[in-house]
């Protein structure tokens, strides 16, 4: 395996941080924000929001960073560079690594809720930042 760090596409990897910041928005304020702030224990996401500190924000932020460059490493070791390569990869890691580890922390939780909430947000996570990964690269 063959990888460059200074041969990723930057502009591609900063656009994907942007979009998979974007896109877990959008999930969890938009799409799912009330189920999300009652599972944990808030009546709605207004509530749920303001009892969430600020730096757990900065977290969300270097994980997306993390999955992202991730995401690109290995884009870029296996030579991925159309839309439906950079979709099946995205595929593979959603259900093999993300479905696979999180959920299972939930079931013994009973929380399938949260499993199912926070696995879909990964999932379209993976999904864009992949493609925009090999669509600005």
């Amino acid at each position: 395996m063959d990888i460059d760090i200074a041969a990723l596409p930057w502009i591609a990897i900063v656009a994907a941080v942007i979009v998979g910041q974007v896109v877990s928005t959008i999930w969890f304020v938009a799409l799912f924000g009330d189920p999300w702030a009652r599972e944990y224990g808030a009546k709605d996401k207004k509530e749920h929001t303001k009892d969430v500190p600020g730096y757990v924000y900065a977290v969300g932020l270097a994980c997306t960073f993390a999955l992202v460059l991730a995401i690109a490493l290995l884009q870029q070791a296996l030579a991925v560079t159309s839309l439906g390569a950079a979709l099946e990869l995205a595929v593979l890691l959603s259900v093999g690594l993300c479905v696979a580890t999180l959920v299972p922390g939930q079931a013994f939780l009973r929380r399938w809720r949260v499993a199912l909430l926070a696995s879909g947000s990964q999932v379209a996570m993976i999904l864009a930042i992949s493609a925009v990964l090999v669509l600005l690269g």
